[in-house]
């Protein structure tokens, strides 16, 4: 009974860090997406790297995406990355009506709806996976696997972005391959946790802590770019749903976390993605009622 409790109290803890994790996060994204408008060209063409480095903004993105870096660590320590992920999706409560207001604008009602079929769609989604404990870890071998693997993949989604002509699928692919990222990276995280319980200064060259701060940083740049030319709403959202998806995907496939709900759960999950697919297009839907990305503003342009 004692052990049922502490078990509940430690569950309830991870995801009060979860949730100081989405409010980091939120800020961060802010910043990443003023950022944005004050780079005249794409990131993936590789000449922007160095103004974005010397810029305020990028370092403060840094300082609170480290914040929620630390967060998360936290929270999955403490909880099943099935549980921490969908809290994600208050990322997208926080961060649109921010931004909106930063932007010195209202909310669009599609922003709104957008948002909500997102959320409730990720929701849906995400409670079909479900655990009964703490999940495990990535054996080393696993760790390898998918470390590696994530790495190509990364590369690859961000070289053909860089050829995309289309700004708006230029963002979606970035966005997807930035929640890739930092889905991944929470469950490189709690291996490099558990390794570093277990193994005290051995594990910082377990694979878990080796690929982490790559991932990591990847999806940081990653996520940058896709702000470039796109208001917050649509390529918050995609990562937004990306990194729950990524991360239960890694938990039931190398940590011995759960999927249930057999083929209705499958019918409902397909329904989800859908509905999300719906949401995430609502977002890309102008204050004024166009559709169109946004172009981006040099730096020596007007503030957003």
């Amino acid at each position: 009974m004692v052990f049922m409790m502490l078990l509940s109290h430690g569950m309830w803890l991870g995801v009060t860090f979860g949730v100081l994790s989405c409010v980091a996060y939120t800020v961060a994204a802010v910043a990443q997406r003023r950022l944005a408008v004050r780079l005249s060209e794409p990131l993936t063409g590789g000449r922007q790297i160095g103004r974005l480095l010397r810029h305020p903004l990028w370092w403060i993105s840094l300082v609170f995406n480290g914040g929620r870096a630390g967060f998360q660590v936290a929270a999955v320590g403490l909880a099943p990355l099935t549980v921490v992920q969908p809290l994600g999706v208050l990322v997208l409560v926080f961060g649109i009506p921010w931004s909106a207001r930063l932007e010195r604008r209202r909310v669009s009602p599609a922003e709104w709806r957008g948002a909500a079929f997102t959320m409730v769609a990720l929701g849906v989604l995400l409670a079909l996976t479900v655990t009964g404990n703490g999940g495990g870890v990535l054996s080393e071998s696993d760790a390898v696997l998918v470390g590696a693997g994530t790495v190509v993949l990364l590369a690859a989604v961000a070289w053909a972005a860089g050829r995309v002509p289309s700004v708006a699928w230029r963002s979606y692919l970035l966005a997807a391959a930035a929640g890739v990222a930092f889905g991944v990276s929470s469950a490189t995280v709690k291996t490099a946790v558990w390794a570093f319980d277990d193994l005290g200064a051995a594990a910082l060259v377990h694979p878990g802590s080796l690929a982490t701060p790559v991932i990591a940083v990847f999806g940081l740049f990653l996520a940058q770019a896709a702000y470039q030319g796109m208001d917050l709403g649509a390529p918050l959202g995609i990562t937004t749903l990306a990194n729950p998806v990524a991360a239960a995907i890694v938990g039931v496939a190398f940590m011995g976390e759960t999927y249930a709900g057999g083929v209705p759960g499958a019918l409902t999950a397909v329904a989800c993605a859908v509905l999300a697919g719906y949401g995430i297009r609502l977002l890309t839907v102008r204050s004024d009622g166009g559709s169109r990305p946004v172009a981006s503003i040099p730096e020596s342009g007007p503030r957003p």
